[in-house]
């Protein structure tokens, strides 16, 4: 069954749209849970205000558009999304700010509350002030979304978004350090799901979750990765590799004929002929002479008619 799409009057355009075109609000004057001004109508009053005297920053003017719909307003946080100087991208990316579990159910009142008093200088961005919460649950407020992270993954999202990316990253390549190129591609797409799959959990989205589930376990089957380095295999190569050496250096025979490789290597005779010989010679007097190389004596002695007649 397809579920109709809910539209929506704007209240400055008089367009009727679908409830996307919309910004998502806390407030409680707002039954349908959107403001009843449009995407491009708000901002573009935005555009408007940062031309007036009295505003002339971006911040201010966004201070006062939401004061005026009763949206959660934070200077840190505008900070951290004005990086850019395309308008539309930073209130949009402030807008997604506020649908983060920490910010839910804020509205102006909580601005004032926080005393929320702009100097209308804009100030440079403070991206480590924003507390985040990683994916362990943990509160961070020291965060820095360093250029190494923006260059790798992008630009845009949360610092706990980075923080997903970077972790579940060096799980994959902890799990296949040997991974090609191939494998490496698709180990990036696998982060980026994993990070929709915390948004979609943190949101109690399950519908999303269980696609998104679907998609990264395909994912990962087509790209022949492994959960963990799998030890078995090595197991039984060291297993292998331990009796190849057992028989060549101490073969199975020997425990069932001892006299058969009792001297295999030739060390024990070795020694016999060569350090123990010479010394029963020398403490006992005895003339025991190398069973092969010695001097013979004349008895021994080969003739020149034997030899020529060999």
């Amino acid at each position: 069954m397809v579920e109709s799409i809910q539209e929506y009057i704007c209240c400055q355009c008089g367009r009727k749209l679908s409830e996307t075109k919309f910004y998502k609000s806390n407030s409680e004057f707002y039954i349908s849970g959107r403001l009843p001004i449009c995407k491009d109508c708000f901002i573009n009053d935005v555009k408007i205000k940062m031309e007036l005297p009295d505003y002339k920053s971006s911040k201010k003017a966004m201070q006062r558009m939401c004061m005026a719909f009763d949206v959660y307003f934070e200077e840190d946080l505008f900070d951290n999304c004005d990086v850019r100087d395309n308008i539309n991208i930073v209130i949009g990316n402030y807008f997604k700010q506020l649908n983060m579990k920490q910010h839910h159910n804020k509205t102006f009142e909580n601005s004032i509350a926080n005393g929320e008093i702009l100097s209308g200088e804009r100030k440079l961005p403070r991206k480590k002030k924003v507390a985040v919460v990683d994916e362990y649950g943990n509160i961070d407020d020291g965060y820095k979304i360093s250029q190494k992270d923006i260059d790798k993954w992008g630009d845009g999202f949360d610092p706990g978004d980075y923080n997903i990316l970077n972790a579940h990253y060096k799980q994959l390549n902890t799990a296949n350090p040997n991974c090609d190129s191939n494998q490496e591609m698709f180990i990036i797409d696998l982060c980026y799901i994993k990070m929709k799959q915390m948004k979609a959990i943190k949101e109690d989205k399950i519908d999303d979750f269980t696609k998104l589930t679907e998609s990264y376990r395909k994912s990962f089957t087509q790209a022949g990765l492994q959960v963990a380095k799998e030890n078995s295999a090595k197991d039984d190569f060291l297993l292998g590799v331990t009796g190849e050496v057992i028989e060549n250096y101490t073969p199975a025979e020997y425990y069932l004929n001892k006299e058969l490789y009792k001297d295999f290597d030739g060390f024990g005779d070795y020694f016999k002929r060569t350090v123990l010989r010479p010394i029963k010679n020398l403490m006992f007097g005895t003339d025991e002479r190398d069973p092969e190389y010695h001097v013979k004596d004349e008895e021994e002695a080969i003739t020149v008619e034997e030899l020529e007649d060999e």
